[in-house]
């Protein structure tokens, strides 16, 4: 199998956007961002989540990684829990698709989000205690990535390099 299609999952704050942007430009293939196209599509991602709730969400959001699966030559940011959902799972985990893990710990999430309030997830009274219970339950899906690279301390060009250093080795992967 060649991987021509790429996608970064990882928690919230951990630089999937920042760092699929770079990677994407670097390969010359196209750039998606689930949450972006869900924002253009259905509005703020923390207003939908009030209206409609998580469900409803995490359906819309499959619907988006399910269409941009079916593309070539991409890489995608996803969002931080597209993987709780089976369906996305055997989507980004059993098909042609390089997954990439952005293992980022609790404590550089926190510091990263702390002054960030457009995360329905994180609207608790205990940031840290939140992520470090939502990266729990989703860290045994997070794991299924091919590659899991660590990027705290580590600048968004170097954690490309690292990623695009890494593909080179691999046999399997099809320059584009």
């Amino acid at each position: 199998m060649k991987y021509n299609k790429i996608a970064l999952i990882g928690m919230m704050g951990s630089g999937k956007t920042t760092i699929s942007k770079l990677l994407s430009k670097k390969l010359n293939i196209n750039f998606f961002d689930s949450d972006e196209i869900f924002v253009e599509e259905f509005g703020e991602i923390k207003k939908y989540f009030a209206e409609f709730g998580e469900a409803s969400f995490r359906e819309k959001e499959s619907a988006i990684l399910k269409e941009i699966s079916e593309k070539d030559n991409f890489v995608l940011s996803c969002g931080g829990g597209i993987i709780v959902t089976e369906a996305n799972r055997d989507i980004l985990f059993k098909g042609d698709i390089f997954t990439i893990f952005l293992n980022t710990s609790p404590d550089e999430i926190f510091k990263r989000l702390q002054n960030n309030y457009s995360r329905p997830l994180l609207e608790t009274e205990d940031k840290l205690k939140s992520i470090n219970s939502i990266l729990s339950s989703r860290e045994k899906y997070y794991t299924m990535a091919d590659l899991d690279i660590i990027t705290d301390d580590k600048q968004p060009e170097n954690i490309v390099d690292e990623i695009i250093n890494f593909m080179k080795d691999l046999k399997k992967w099809k320059k584009i």
